[in-house]
């Protein structure tokens, strides 16, 4: 994505951010733009096409998302300004805009077995001291790992991992 697709996309989310003037209004416009996204995925091909005329995608936008008539709106004005390609990344950009609006860190935490209950609830409390906010973490297992954690949050690469160590030390070894 270049640069100036970057910021159209950031303008976008948050002008639908923008739309919803409380917190229960943005939970649910973002949930209405992630299903619409879902819907139109299986038809991507032709509405990404030269070749379909405009009015025709809006059609099939306004078919699609009959229930959600301003979503649909919205993605009128991407296809109008020819910025439709966008919008899984504008989706993605407003559940961001969501999660700083009510205060939710996510995180992705990687360990080399299953933690127990404890142990993820541990891990969440944790990381909300480190960054604050709730945290809301999506915890995966990778036996490659051999023990520790991995963890991803706000673009910070957190390895704990004995794989992580072992490389840190055959490294420091080596140089």
């Amino acid at each position: 994505m270049n640069s100036s697709d970057r910021i159209a996309v950031q303008r976008y989310a948050a002008a639908y951010d923008g739309l919803s003037t409380t917190d229960e209004q943005a939970v649910r416009r973002a949930e209405d733009l992630r299903a619409a996204a879902r819907a139109l995925d299986a038809v991507r091909t032709y509405m990404t096409s030269p070749r379909v005329k405009t009015q025709q995608k809006k059609q099939t936008v306004r078919a699609a998302l009959q229930q959600a008539p301003d979503t649909a709106s919205f993605i009128e004005l991407l296809i109008d300004a020819k910025r439709y390609a966008l919008l899984d990344a504008v989706t993605r950009r407003v559940g961001e805009l969501l999660d700083n609006r009510l205060g939710i860190v996510r995180a992705e935490v990687v360990s080399a077995r299953a933690l127990s209950a404890a142990q993820q609830k541990e891990t969440q409390e944790a990381l909300s001291s480190r960054y604050g906010g709730r945290v809301e973490a999506v915890f995966t297992v990778d036996p490659a790992l051999l023990g520790g954690l991995k963890i991803r949050c706000r673009g910070e690469l957190i390895d704990g991992s004995l794989q992580g160590r072992l490389a840190k030390l055959q490294e420091e070894l080596t140089h």
